[in-house]
């Protein structure tokens, strides 16, 4: 168990880093480092060996492996929660920052001259 959980301990500490380089990387390395970062969030069924492993532990360590297990399923959660959170932020961003233009050739009555229309212009 001890190795799987030493591994599985080590990649959460590397995508919290990748999480903190996240924010402050320009757009174009965003989508990069968003990829990996998700590609690297441990899957379930690590953390369920992990689990099954420390219900195996002899009775005086199985207490302390199980919070050692049930901690490290809270941090891919959070882990995976701040991602989530990161994409719809960057998604929103996306969207009022988009310039839109009105509909031409679609049989409505619009003036020739209407510029495009912006949401939200940067500071």
């Amino acid at each position: 168990m001890e190795p799987l959980y030493q591994q599985t301990h080590k990649e959460v500490h590397q995508i919290q880093s990748h999480m903190g380089h996240q924010e402050t990387a320009d757009k174009q390395s965003v989508n990069l480092i968003e990829n990996k970062t998700q590609a690297s969030i441990p899957d379930i069924s690590q953390l369920e060996s992990l689990e099954s492993l420390s219900r195996k532990e002899p009775p005086n360590k199985r207490q302390n492996a199980k919070l050692r297990v049930d901690q490290l399923k809270y941090d891919v959660q959070h882990l995976q929660t701040a991602l989530r959170n990161f994409q719809q932020e960057r998604q929103q961003e996306e969207l009022l920052t988009r310039t839109f233009n009105p509909n031409v050739g679609c049989g409505a009555p619009c003036k020739a001259a209407v510029p495009p229309v912006r949401l939200r212009q940067p500071l």
